[in-house]
């Protein structure tokens, strides 16, 4: 399935600054606007400015520190890039130009990228832990991030979603919110409802999941992913909103299954076959 190469927005002065040093060093492939600048729909002119560079290995932290605007990152101001631990799903280091807008650097290794394509063809990914979306984030967020982003040097292309894992992607996403549901009924059962309001959360993000790779479109972290999916369609949002720890209740997650058009008493299979190991495994 194709993907259309996003335009970059204008840049400001400070983010042309911050662009061009990045460009600049040896490693860099190419850097690119990413997030809500990028799709054209920030949530207002003080919205950060997220940068992709995409390398062959990570500058050094003093090439970094060079970005910075004159003050910054000096004795009396940190300047912290974070690298993440093995086997995170985005395997990046991380750091913050201190002005305002604020602008995120995230660097990329550009083989990790290219061996996610190479999964993706195959129909494999994995779901990692990640805080800043709820249930998980899928390891074909890397391809996500570099088709929904909008170059402005260098170019790593817009990667396309392979049939082969929209075809592994969508039943492991609907498998997912039917055990999500099950559990959740088991909770109200035991009189814990904030517990079932989680899981109840939690299908209604993998059904959103599900439903944007089942059109060949990629997934964005955004707080607008529920309904770029169309997942609260058909009355779900209304469902989900009328929840309450006192009104959650078995039929009331059964209302909300059924506007979710997701069958519950699935979940069990999903589970007899292991797929809550991970996608793609079997018990």
């Amino acid at each position: 399935m194709s993907t259309v190469e996003l335009k970059a927005p204008q840049l400001p002065p400070a983010v042309r600054d911050v662009v061009d040093g990045l460009a600049a060093l040896p490693a860099v492939r190419s850097v690119r606007v990413a997030g809500s600048r990028a799709r054209g729909n920030p949530t207002g002119p003080d919205s950060d400015w997220d940068i992709l560079v995409y390398t062959d290995t990570l500058p050094a932290r003093d090439e970094l520190r060079r970005l910075l605007p004159p003050g910054a990152g000096s004795s009396g101001d940190r300047f912290e890039p974070h690298t993440a631990n093995p086997g995170h799903p985005f395997q990046e280091t991380e750091f913050t130009v201190p002005v305002s807008p604020r602008i995120d650097v995230c660097l990329r290794p550009l083989a990790h990228l290219r061996q996610e394509e190479e999964r993706a063809v195959r129909g494999a990914f994995t779901v990692h832990s990640y805080p800043k979306t709820a249930g998980g984030v899928p390891s074909y967020i890397l391809l996500s991030e570099a088709a929904l982003s909008a170059p402005v040097h260098g170019d790593v292309g817009a990667p396309a979603c392979p049939g082969a894992l929209v075809a592994a992607a969508v039943p492991w996403w609907r498998g997912r919110a039917s055990c999500a549901l099950l559990l959740a009924l088991d909770h109200v059962a035991a009189g814990e409802p904030l517990g079932a309001l989680e899981h109840v959360l939690a299908a209604a993000t993998s059904v959103a999941h599900a439903r944007l790779i089942s059109q060949g479109r990629w997934y964005p972290i955004t707080k607008r992913l529920l309904g770029e999916a169309g997942a609260l369609d058909g009355g779900a949002r209304e469902r989900m909103a009328g929840l309450s720890a006192g009104r959650l209740t078995e039929a009331a997650v059964r209302q909300v299954a059924d506007a979710l058009e997701v069958d519950v008493d699935s979940g069990l299979g999903w589970l007899a076959r292991g797929e809550h190991m991970g996608p793609g495994r079997q018990g």
